[in-house]
């Protein structure tokens, strides 16, 4: 859009029929800008948020350090409004938000992620952080106030999204008289395991609150992870196949940045669109192979951008290669960026459709659910958060997203 006082000059009309399709792709997706603006913690550094203490920045990019302290306030308001005892973090990986929200926010947390080798990094670095908190208030004691701490306790465990997991249930402390009272939650709980978060809620009466982020929907393999709700699955074509699902996690805001420098990193679309006929020729049954990241892709001509491909997915970097077709493949690289642009204009209607289906399937069973845009989009582009609750909240969801002072 201009900017106020700009002028901008196109050099041809858009046909009726694309700006037909753009407003009605914006109408129906779920709006993705939070209730703030640009996040203010990263002002004065942007590799720094203002809004966590030196100690919880360590080892945290400045993406996760967005995402955990928003999330993990969100998280603990959502805690004292349903009165719960406990958080269980699904998917936790490095256990970076269970320890905001345990040694941060003074929650009792239990952390579950299926990778051992995550799970021995996360309590290693549970042990630093408490150390660098008890330097901090010997320095300061009249700035940090000493409270108990009680770090994350890290369980070693796979949830099925079929079946329901024993171990997401079991306390850490005996509940006394008023019960078990669990929260779920999930940062980017990566395809079907944000279907299993959604499952538990609702067949396990402890569990009385559900804040989730979901990833990955071209993960989605269990085939009753979409459609869940009745609703969804009476819609004419409501299918989407793999190639929408991967469309809708890819970063829209930061690739209209880049459409709107036109540099040289525009090419990498057509460079892997390049590499992946190569592997289907060389080997067929290889479809959609992930593909490391190639760093400064400008650099690189189009062949020694396919060899490091091949290196990357397994298959010989010398395979011989038609060097005319990948330079007439090259010769096509902004239809590419215009098809990969049009795929993007409709991926947030790809992920509204996914989204709404788990709103629907909740508030089908008769629980309250609400969709909350959570996290910046130029930093965050899976910034949805679906929140979940057993009892009604009323005005109390909406200010669940809101910026603390």
């Amino acid at each position: 859009m201009p900017k106020e006082g700009e002028v901008v000059r196109y050099r041809s009309v858009w046909p009726l029929t694309l700006l037909a399709l753009k407003s009605t792709a914006c109408a129906l997706a779920f709006t993705r800008t939070p209730g703030f603006q640009t996040p203010s913690e990263f002002l004065e550094n942007p590799s720094q948020s203002s809004r966590l203490t030196a100690p919880f920045r360590k080892h945290v990019k400045p993406k996760k350090q967005h995402e955990i302290r928003r999330l993990g306030e969100l998280v603990k308001k959502l805690s004292d409004l349903t009165g719960c005892t406990q958080v269980v973090d699904v998917g936790s990986g490095q256990g970076h938000l269970s320890r905001f929200m345990s040694l941060g926010l003074g929650l009792v947390v239990k952390s579950l992620e299926g990778d051992q080798t995550l799970v021995e990094r996360a309590q290693r670095l549970d042990q630093e952080l408490l150390q660098a908190l008890d330097k901090m208030e010997k320095r300061h004691p009249k700035v940090v106030q000493r409270g108990p701490r009680h770090s994350p306790h890290h369980v070693v465990q796979w949830v099925s999204p079929t079946a329901l997991c024993e171990e997401l249930l079991l306390p850490l402390e005996d509940p006394g008289q008023s019960g078990t009272r669990l929260l779920l939650t999930g940062l980017h709980a990566c395809g079907d395991l944000s279907v299993a978060l959604l499952r538990h809620f609702c067949c396990c009466p402890e569990v009385v609150a559900l804040a989730s982020v979901g990833c990955c929907y071209m993960k989605l393999n269990d085939p009753g992870s979409y459609p869940l709700s009745q609703w969804v699955a009476g819609l004419p074509s409501h299918e989407l196949p793999y190639r929408l699902r991967e469309g809708a996690c890819h970063a829209l805001e930061e690739y209209a940045e880049r459409l709107q420098k036109a540099g040289p990193g525009l090419q990498t679309h057509c460079f892997r669109a390049a590499l992946e006929t190569v592997i289907r020729n060389a080997c067929p049954e290889l479809r959609r192979p992930g593909v490391q990241g190639i760093p400064r892709v400008n650099e690189l001509k189009i062949e020694e951008y396919v060899q490091q491909g091949l290196q990357r997915v397994g298959l010989d970097p010398q395979l011989p290669l038609n060097l005319a077709a990948l330079r007439a493949q090259q010769a096509q690289e902004n239809r590419v960026v215009a098809f990969f642009s049009l795929a993007l204009l409709l991926a947030p209607l790809v992920e509204t459709l996914i989204l709404l289906d788990r709103l629907l399937y909740l508030q089908e069973q008769g629980f309250y659910a609400e969709l909350l845009p959570i996290f910046s989009p130029e930093l965050s582009p899976r910034n949805l958060v679906l929140v979940a609750t057993k009892t009604p909240l009323g005005q109390a969801f909406s200010a669940l997203e809101s910026e603390d002072s």
